[in-house]
């Protein structure tokens, strides 16, 4: 088997077992009412996060700094000015490695990205204003093949057209990354010994003009609470 194809049944299979309790309620979300109604609504409460968000526009989202620009690579090798792609849209952006098996790490950030991924095919305009971005802090080992492995399963999605974007990057070294982990303030503390990367888990709401509105760490990763901050962003833009 080569390496691609491997990478490729790994990733998939990672995925799978992710996305499976998600998978059930695709249907039901893709038949969901008009799209007037608050966004969060697309996405089940669950006993983790038993809480209602607030209405959106209800609340401000003040900026915290403004997000590091950098250089990155996608998984066809193409170098990327992050900074210019954060310009596009409001980007939710999540650093992940993709060896990480700590249950409340990057496994939980990547179920949240494909919850909302998948959820969004009921609001198929989101995607002209939002994006995902996930950036691996681990580029020693997640290569271009690697994340192109990660990656197929997206691009294949026969509804891929209607959901948001996902961007999946690396970098060509750790010097490359250092100052854009130290810009977001993404600390990682890589453990040679047991072979992991200790980190807090962080995602980042970034607005369109590249200022950090929210972080979110654990027990806030709730998507619907980033989908209504979302929606409030977008009120904002609106009003201005």
């Amino acid at each position: 088997m080569s390496l691609k194809l491997l990478f490729t049944a790994i990733a998939g299979a990672l995925l799978l077992s992710l996305i499976a309790p998600l998978s059930s309620n695709a249907g039901e979300l893709a038949n969901a009412g008009p799209a007037d109604r608050p966004l969060s609504s697309y996405f089940e409460k669950t006993e983790q996060y038993d809480f209602e968000p607030p209405h959106p526009g209800s609340y401000a989202l003040p900026a915290v700094k403004n997000a590091p620009g950098g250089n990155v690579f996608d998984y066809r090798g193409f170098p990327t000015s992050l900074q210019q792609q954060m310009l596009d849209k409001i980007s939710l952006v999540s650093f992940v490695y993709l060896h990480c098996n700590e249950e409340k790490g990057c496994p939980l950030a990547i179920s949240t990205l494909y919850e909302l991924f998948d959820g969004s095919a009921a609001v198929p305009e989101l995607r002209q204003d939002v994006q995902l971005l996930m950036i691996s802090f681990d580029p020693a080992r997640d290569d271009f093949a690697a994340i192109e492995a990660f990656v197929y399963p997206l691009l294949a999605d026969p509804e891929a057209s209607k959901k948001l974007p996902w961007h999946v990057y690396t970098t060509e070294n750790q010097q490359q990354l250092k100052p854009i982990l130290n810009g977001f303030g993404q600390a990682i503390n890589p453990d040679a010994d047991n072979d992991v990367i200790n980190h807090l888990l962080r995602m980042f709401l970034v607005d369109r003009t590249g200022r950090i509105r929210n972080i979110y760490g654990l027990g806030m990763i709730d998507p619907r609470l980033i989908i209504t901050d979302i929606e409030t962003l977008l009120m904002e833009e609106a009003q201005n």
